[in-house]
């Protein structure tokens, strides 16, 4: 058998040397390899059976369907399979003896080794996240491998290198990237919707949409509405489009934008052709990642402001079409400075439905806004001023419309001066809210007026008035409270149709509710209204509201009543002031419903009875 030749080992990259061989540290297989160089056989069968093993492993490994790699301790490649070679994208013999710098640059190669290395050092197995981007890809799109890594030792337990086992796990990346967008898409609507869906305030609404955008979407965010009575010519001509910017939102680093592009409360006049101008006539997106100079110059609002977009480093931009029913009515700029990346095509996207959201949102509040002034301005015309008491009577009155979210109301306040020097103080209040209820309380206002001025009693007013109200079927029904003042007989007569109870102040007394006869309000056709006279003390200040000053939905009515009883309430004092103090104490003003309130007392200086 002396004529056997030695057998070499084919491996990648080399031909008569496997480079694994470099890993073999057993003295038994040193052994037997050099008995067989001399060309002894005594050993034969038993390194036959060590040559099948390897070739048998060799196999194994050749044909894994994950990457393998070997690594020196100089972490140089010593081995890839087949399947980590198309990986890399990079022939199996061109990895060996290499870095993986050198052979696959695009990764994040640092953290890599730096896990290798501690691999080496303390013998434990590791797993590892790998990122980039390698020859067998496209060059802009990232990918991932789930790497793990354990140590190969001699029989001494000497390091000898180290094996990495390499997954692609890219598919499973982006599918959870997916998931990852949808959801933020998902919470972002949500959002939206509470925060810009439940504001009827204009401002407020594109306050809260800018907001939303940064720095969620970008860096700085911009919101124009079309001025209305300016609309856009196709084709465009200079001037023809005029917005009004609602509200700027910016990063930290950004907060300066506003005084140098223009804040809240600016008129914006884009140039024909620019990218606000396509954006309305296009009704769709337009987007500017990384732009020149030239692009910028074109696309900006105004052609001067290349180096001022510089300065800031904003570098890129998009602008969205707010619409409402098909319908656009402004535009949403979003702009990213800095490190930040461009927008990406699912962005653009998301910031569509957003303003088409927000769109909707912002023209119910203009369309509520214009709505809420009209009706306002009608209630307050209908209520104009109240007559005149007479001389020896002082009086102030009240009107407080409800916050921003509630329509106006049907509160009323009114003083008639009437024959034998007496004051009729009237406040009242018409179910519900709205143009139908300002309407409404007009004609009740007029009806009691109407009535006193034929010198009838509080209670026959109020009779007289559910017999007229119930004759024209009357809808809408209403409290209502009358107060006769008589400052020759110092004494006062109430007469309530379902009103809260007046508020009488007197000096060096409590104050105190005047609990008056129960009657129905106007308008349910039942009647039965009474009327109490009680004294009116020298210096006493009477109080009449409606329920807007003291009701609230987390407390019981009595319990309101008794904290404005509770007030510190000095009759003495301006009128004015009291009022203030008592819309103050109570936190009136910003509820759900209109206040009307109505303060009286006799003047100084009266005659005394008799004189």
């Amino acid at each position: 058998m002396a004529d056997r030749q030695p057998r070499s080992f084919d491996g990648p990259g080399q031909t008569g040397r496997d480079p694994l061989i470099a890993f073999l540290d057993d003295d038994q297989a040193r052994r037997l390899l050099a008995e067989l160089a001399c060309g002894c056989d005594d050993h034969r069968d038993e390194f036959d059976v060590l040559l099948t093993d390897y070739h048998l492993a060799r196999q194994v490994l050749d044909g894994a369907m994950v990457g393998i790699a070997v690594f020196d301790t100089e972490l140089r490649y010593r081995y890839v399979n087949r399947t980590l070679a198309e990986i890399n994208g990079v022939p199996a013999e061109e990895h060996t003896g290499r870095r993986m710098a050198e052979v696959i640059p695009g990764i994040n190669v640092d953290a890599a080794e730096s896990a290798l290395l501690a691999v080496l050092a303390d013998g434990e197995p590791r797993t590892h996240i790998v990122e980039g981007t390698t020859p067998s890809g496209p060059p802009t799109e990232p990918r991932w491998w789930h790497n793990a890594y354990h140590r190969l030792d001699s029989e001494a337990g000497t390091p000898l290198g180290a094996v990495a086992m390499v997954l692609e796990i890219t598919e499973d990346r982006r599918i959870r990237q997916a998931l990852d967008r949808a959801r933020t898409r998902l919470a972002l609507l949500d959002e939206a919707a509470t925060r810009i869906g439940t504001t009827l305030d204009v401002e407020q609404a594109s306050k809260e949409l800018t907001r939303l955008l940064v720095p969620q979407l970008a860096d700085v965010a911009l919101v124009d509405v079309l001025e209305p009575g300016r609309r856009f010519a196709d084709p465009p001509e200079p001037g023809a489009l005029a917005m009004r910017r609602l509200a700027l939102s910016s990063t930290p680093e950004l907060v300066g934008t506003g005084a140098t592009v223009g804040g809240a409360g600016a008129l914006i006049e884009p140039q024909a052709g620019s990218a606000a101008a396509r954006c309305v006539l296009d009704r769709a997106p337009v987007v500017l990642n990384f732009p020149t100079d030239e692009e910028i110059r074109t696309s900006a609002t105004n052609a001067e402001r290349v180096a001022l977009y510089r300065r800031l480093g904003l570098h890129s931009a998009v602008y969205v079409p707010l619409t409402a029913s098909g319908t656009v009515i402004g535009v949403v700029l979003l702009a990213r400075a800095g490190r930040s990346p461009g927008f990406s095509p699912d962005e653009v996207a998301l910031m569509v439905e957003l303003a088409s959201r927000a769109g909707s949102s912002i023209s119910n509040a203009q369309r509520y806004s214009h709505e809420h002034a009209s009706t306002l301005a009608l209630q307050r015309a209908l209520l104009a001023e109240p007559m005149r008491p007479h001389p020896d009577v002082e009086s102030c009155g009240r009107y407080l419309p409800a916050g921003a979210s509630a329509e106006v109301g049907g509160d009323w306040y009114d003083t008639v001066a009437l024959p034998g020097g007496r004051t009729l103080l009237v406040v009242g209040d018409v179910m519900g809210h709205g143009l139908d209820a300002a309407a409404t309380m007009s004609e009740y206002r007029t009806l009691v007026r109407a009535l006193a001025l034929q010198r009838r009693s509080p209670a026959g007013i109020l009779r007289e008035a559910e017999r007229i109200v119930a004759a024209q079927g009357q809808e809408r029904v209403a409290t209502c409270v009358l107060a006769l003042l008589d400052p020759a007989a110092r004494s006062c007569t109430y007469a309530s149709a379902g009103h809260l109870p007046p508020l009488l102040l007197a000096p060096g007394d409590r104050a105190r509710l005047l609990r008056l006869p129960v009657a129905p309000p106007l308008g349910v056709d039942v009647g039965g209204h009474q009327q109490l006279i009680l004294p009116f003390a020298p210096g006493a200040t009477l109080l009449l509201y409606t329920d807007g000053l003291v009701e609230r939905r987390d407390r019981d009515i009595e319990q309101s009543l008794d904290a404005l009883a509770a007030l510190a309430l000095d009759p003495t004092a301006p009128l004015e002031h009291l009022i203030d103090t008592a819309l103050t104490g109570l936190g009136a003003g910003h509820g759900e419903d209109d206040v009307a309130v109505l303060a009286a007392r006799v003047a100084d200086g009266r005659p005394p009875p008799g004189r």
